[in-house]
C-alpha cells in the first residue's frame, strides 16, 4: 500500500534530520541580492511579523501563498519547504496533521455512523479513540502495519470496492481470522469429498451436530467459521483461500437453521470446484454478485443434497401432517425444519407461492447451533482472542 502524503510528512517531522536553518538561509539570500530585509519583504508582500511567526514556528496556520513566496525567495522545492516549516511547528499543530490522517483513514475505510449504530464503536469516541478501536480489533498498532498488512495482501489480486465499507469490513474480519488461526493441517480435496456424503445426518443434531462437521472439516484443512450478518452487506456466506488453503465464513443472513446448513453446503462446493477461480481473487461471497457464474451450480448442489425436486413432489401431499414430514425428515438423514425451507423454496420458485410464514414453529433456534463454534461478534475486543479461542476449540486433541 502506498503511504500517503501526509505519512511521509509526519515521518520527515518526527525524523529530527533536517538541519537547514530558514533564518540563515533567508540572510544569506539578503546578502546575494543586496537588499534589506524590510524591502525584501514588501516586494514579496509578507507582514514582517507574519514571517517571523512563519520562520519561528509560532504561526498557528501558516498562510500557504506566504510559504510559497520564501520558498521561491529561497529557492527551495516547495515540498521540501513545507517539510522545513514543518519542523518548526507546535506539538499541536503537528498533532492536528496526525488527526487529518487518523480521519482520513476512518472515512476511507469504515461506515463510522453504521458501525456506531451497531455498537463497534462508542457514540462518544473522539478520533483518536475510533482508530484505536479499529486498530486493536484486528491486532495492529499502526494505520500504516494495518494498511501493509491486511489491505495490501486481501486485496493485491482484486479491485477493491470502496462503495460498500461494511462489507469491506466484513471481508477484513473474516480474512484477519483466518490468517490468525492459520489451520496447520493439509487440505485434502479427497477426504473433503468422502466427508462430504456424510455431512447430512449431522444436521439433525441441532446443538451439536454444526460443531462436529466443523472441526471435521478443520482437520482436513477447511477452516469454516461464523461470523455475525452485518446490515446492508447481503451476505450469506463466503469462500476465502487464504495461504493456500480453503476458508468458509458462515454467518445468520436470515436468523435461519436451515439455511446456515444449506449455505455450508454451498461454500463446500465452492472448495470442491472452483478452488483455483476463486484462489485469482482471494474470495468469492455468496450473495454478490456472480460475476464467475458458479453461484446456479453451488446452490443446485447444495439443494439437491439435502432435498432433490423429487422428494418436494412426494412430501408436498403430507405437508400439513406433523408426524409424516417428521418420518420423511428422519428417513431421509435431515432436519425437519429443512423440508419445511425446501418445501417453501419450491412452492415459491416452482409456483409462486410464498408460504415463507408458514412451518416457523418447526425451525430450531438457529443460535443454539452455534454456541460451540464461538461466533465472532462486533462486541469482540480483538480478532486475535478470539481467532485463538476459535482455533482451540476446532483442533482434535
Amino acid at each position: 500500500m502506498k503511504e500517503s502524503n501526509i505519512d511521509d510528512l509526519l515521518k520527515s517531522i518526527f525524523s529530527d534530520d533536517e538541519s537547514f536553518d530558514i533564518r540563515n538561509e533567508f540572510e544569506q539570500k539578503l546578502s546575494d541580492y543586496n537588499v534589506s530585509k524590510t524591502k525584501a519583504l514588501k516586494l514579496l508582500n509578507i507582514d514582517k511579523d507574519v514571517f517571523e511567526q512563519i520562520i519561528s514556528g509560532t504561526a498557528k496556520q501558516p498562510n500557504l501563498i506566504h510559504v510559497v513566496k520564501i520558498a521561491e525567495f529561497l529557492e527551495i522545492n516547495i515540498d521540501k519547504f513545507i517539510q522545513i516549516v514543518l519542523n518548526n511547528q507546535s506539538k499541536v499543530n503537528i498533532g492536528s496533521i496526525d488527526k487529518a490522517r487518523k480521519a482520513t483513514f476512518l472515512l476511507k475505510n469504515f461506515d463510522v455512523k453504521t458501525l456506531t449504530k451497531l455498537g463497534f464503536f462508542d457514540k462518544d469516541y473522539e478520533t483518536d479513540e475510533l482508530v484505536d478501536k479499529v486498530l486493536t480489533f484486528f491486532g495492529y498498532t499502526s494505520i500504516q502495519e494495518y494498511e501493509d498488512e491486511l489491505v495490501e495482501p486481501l486485496y493485491s489480486k482484486t479491485k477493491r470496492n470502496f462503495s460498500d465499507k461494511m462489507k469491506d469490513f466484513w471481508i477484513k474480519s473474516a480474512y484477519q481470522t483466518f490468517r490468525i488461526i492459520d489451520n496447520p493441517n493439509e487440505y485434502d480435496r479427497v477426504r473433503l469429498k468422502d466427508l462430504i456424503v456424510k455431512v447430512k445426518p449431522y444436521s439433525q443434531d441441532v446443538k451439536e451436530g454444526l460443531f462436529t462437521v466443523c472441526k471435521a472439516l478443520y482437520n482436513i484443512g477447511v477452516t469454516v467459521i461464523f461470523q455475525d450478518y452485518l446490515s446492508t452487506t447481503q451476505v450469506r456466506g463466503g469462500t476465502f483461500i487464504v495461504n493456500g488453503k480453503p476458508c468458509i465464513v458462515l454467518t445468520d443472513f436470515n436468523k435461519k437453521y436451515p439455511t446456515i446448513w444449506f449455505t455450508l453446503l454451498h461454500e463446500l462446493h465452492h472448495v470442491l470446484f472452483d478452488f483455483d477461480l476463486i484462489e485469482t481473487s482471494s474470495f468469492h461471497l455468496t450473495g454478490d454478485d456472480d460475476l464467475f457464474l458458479i453461484e446456479d451450480k453451488a446452490d443446485s448442489f447444495a439443494r439437491d443434497f439435502f432435498m432433490a425436486e423429487d422428494k418436494f413432489n412426494y412430501i408436498k401431499k403430507y405437508i400439513n401432517n406433523p408426524f409424516l414430514v417428521s418420518k420423511f425428515a428422519e428417513q431421509n438423514e435431515i432436519h425437519v425444519s429443512i423440508v419445511y425451507s425446501f418445501y417453501t423454496w419450491y412452492q415459491d420458485k416452482l409456483y409462486g407461492k410464498n408460504y415463507h410464514a408458514a412451518f416457523r414453529d418447526f425451525y430450531p433456534n438457529y443460535k443454539e447451533a452455534l454456541g460451540k463454534l464461538s461466533p465472532i461478534s462486533w462486541d469482540d475486543i480483538s480478532i486475535k482472542e478470539t481467532s485463538e479461542r476459535i482455533k482451540l476449540i476446532l483442533e482434535i486433541k
